[in-house]
């Protein structure tokens, strides 16, 4: 598989390439940015880094020289020659100073709307394509994005996961487990109207019970971590580590499918939902919950083409009344 991430020299790109160089050695990388000189030489250090991966001692299978792939740089001039599988868009307007509180997310749509457009108009050439966007407002510009190119709706992803770690960790510092044993599905904005399904949730397999103010606490939690990082150590930085780790999830789970090769736990990393691999993204709407004509974070499942399959879970009440407060938000945005 080869993966075009868009603001490739990005910080958040960056990572990302580097990310998936240890864990995803087979694939192909173009870090496509305007900035080329910047994006030959985070790929050249990566494939340096790369030569390290190898030769550690138990090394994730794939860094032999007859199935190792490229870090390479690119401009979106030359999307349509690289042909990429799937395209990851990071590419942003750079961040004020002082956006560390919820209110910055409503500034950056009219920062990156215009960026979405330039980069459309890159992709028309190209045959539809998955197209997983990490840029805020997430859940805005896939639907933006959607609306320019009408590609299938299912080739198009928004990463909203970032959420689904930090709702862990804080469940798990409530109850005394270890974070990689909780698990609570993030649905909705990729943002201010995030819903966790407290429904679903679950420690170490079973269910969880979680009382109305506890649940009120989380949701904060979850809100204001991510600005309490930023204001710790720049905006510049972003949440670089969490992100770029759930973005390798999702790029792994779809080159699983590309190759036909089964998805677990050591592979793709994604939890289980009933018998599937599920993860919630967002992705646009048809019908789907009550909902059409927004992009939001559901269950879905992967294939190399993006969204195989929309899950329609049974929510309680309050859980499905957040989810169309969610709709409303990104609907009158757009």
């Amino acid at each position: 598989m080869h993966v075009a991430i868009i603001g490739g020299a990005s910080t958040i790109g960056t990572t990302v390439a580097y990310t998936l160089s240890g864990l995803a050695p087979s694939l192909d990388v173009s870090l496509v940015d305007i900035d080329e000189g910047a994006a030959w030489a985070h790929g050249t250090d990566i494939e340096h880094g790369s030569y390290h991966f190898a030769h550690a001692p138990g090394a994730v299978p794939g860094h032999d020289a007859e199935s190792v792939g490229r870090v390479r740089a690119a401009t979106p001039e030359d999307l349509e020659e690289l042909d990429p599988d799937l395209l990851v868009f990071n590419a942003a307007a750079p961040q004020p100073e002082d956006a560390t509180d919820p209110s910055a997310r409503e500034a950056e749509l009219e920062r990156n709307r215009s960026i979405v457009e330039d980069v459309a108009e890159s992709l028309r050439p190209l045959d539809p394509t998955p197209l997983l966007v990490v840029t805020n407002p997430i859940d805005r510009l896939v639907s933006h994005f959607y609306s320019l190119l009408e590609w299938p709706r299912r080739h198009f992803l928004g990463y909203s996961l970032s959420e689904t770690a930090r709702m862990a960790d804080g469940i798990a510092d409530r109850v005394g487990a270890h974070r990689n044993d909780v698990y609570c599905p993030m649905m909705g904005e990729h943002g201010e109207h995030m819903v966790p399904v407290f429904s679903r949730a679950r420690v170490d397999g079973e269910p969880l019970d979680v009382s109305a103010d506890a649940r009120e606490e989380l949701l904060e939690y979850v809100r204001d971590i991510p600005f309490e990082i930023a204001k710790a150590r720049g905006v510049a930085e972003t949440s670089r580590w969490v992100t770029s780790a759930g973005v390798s999830r999702v790029v792994r789970a779809m080159a699983a499918a590309a190759d036909d090769v089964p998805i677990d736990g050591t592979l793709a990393g994604v939890e289980p939902a009933g018998e599937d691999w599920t993860f919630c993204l967002s992705t646009p709407l048809d019908g789907e919950y009550g909902i059409d004509g927004v992009s939001l974070g559901v269950p879905v499942d992967l294939d190399a083409e993006g969204v195989a399959e929309i899950h329609e879970w049974d929510l309680a009440d309050d859980e499905a009344a957040e989810i169309e407060r969610a709709a409303e938000s990104v609907r009158a945005d757009l």
